[in-house]
């Protein structure tokens, strides 16, 4: 079978950097790969909170996902080996699929967060999906982010293994402001991680009721404007020479000591 000349498997063209697709009559729709994810999705489509718009599967992964598919949803079958050529890269997770991108969260439900984590900007699609993994894992309310990688770009939505569609997350060019907006409610604080001069050890950290968890990017982390905006600073203190952390794993930590849905106050 030669897909590259049967439409319906054109948008499984070149997926190797696959960030949001617009499908023709669909919209804007993003990949989900492997079989863990597909099911992740499928689960959510159960519920109502995703659209399933086609499946794409070896013969041996259309078996287990035949009887799943949502009324509507294509089901294309084709050898894992065509796959991965008309892809453009070494696919061996046996099904694909592609998905509408679900609508953002309401500016109420941003404002209403307990626990916010907030990235200025991330360059990482990665560091990105790995953020947003940890923020749903740990309890964090939502994920306010500024520019970066397209949140729906195929690594993101592969490290991130479904957390983009369980946790709100709102994409601005400049998320300061709603920052500040979300600032005026009473006992919230804007904590932002930073090594050096005027932070406090993570430990000693006894987060507000409403806390919002700032973290720059990887390597220069937080730049002097979003220091001035934090309340405090805290820091994750270094040993044997090790300069810092991955903004990802710094990130899991500190989320884990912000306390999530359960922390005091």
């Amino acid at each position: 079978m030669n897909l590259a000349t049967d439409p319906r498997f054109a948008p499984y063209a070149d997926l190797r950097a696959a960030g949001t697709r617009d499908l023709p009559g669909q919209g804007a729709c993003f990949l989900c790969e492997g079989r863990t994810l597909v099911a992740e999705a499928l689960a959510a489509a159960a519920e109502g909170r995703l659209r399933i718009v086609s499946v794409l599967a070896s013969p041996a992964a259309a078996l287990d996902f035949a009887e799943r598919l949502p009324a509507g949803t294509e089901l294309l079958i084709a050898e894992q080996e065509a796959i991965a050529a008309h892809a453009g890269f070494a696919f061996h997770r046996g099904v694909m699929a592609f998905v509408a991108v679900p609508p953002e969260a309401s500016e109420r439900k941003l404002m209403a967060c307990a626990r916010l984590l907030v990235l200025p900007q991330t360059r990482d699609a990665e560091n990105l999906g790995l953020l947003i993994r940890s923020a749903a894992a740990l309890g964090m309310d939502g994920v306010l982010a500024g520019p970066g990688p397209d949140l729906w770009n195929r690594r993101t939505v592969r490290v991130s293994m479904g957390a983009l569609w369980k946790l709100p997350v709102w994409r601005r060019e400049d998320p300061a402001d709603r920052l500040a907006a979300w600032r005026e409610a009473p006992d919230s604080e804007i904590v932002g991680a930073a090594l050096g001069e005027g932070s406090m050890e993570a430990r000693d950290w006894a987060p507000a009721r409403r806390t919002a968890l700032v973290l720059g990017e990887e390597g220069p982390g937080l730049d002097p404007a979003w220091r001035e905006r934090c309340d405090r600073l805290v820091r994750i203190p270094m040993h044997r020479g090790v300069d810092s952390l991955n903004v990802a794993a710094a990130g899991a930590i500190l989320m884990y000591l912000a306390g999530g849905r359960d922390a005091a106050g």
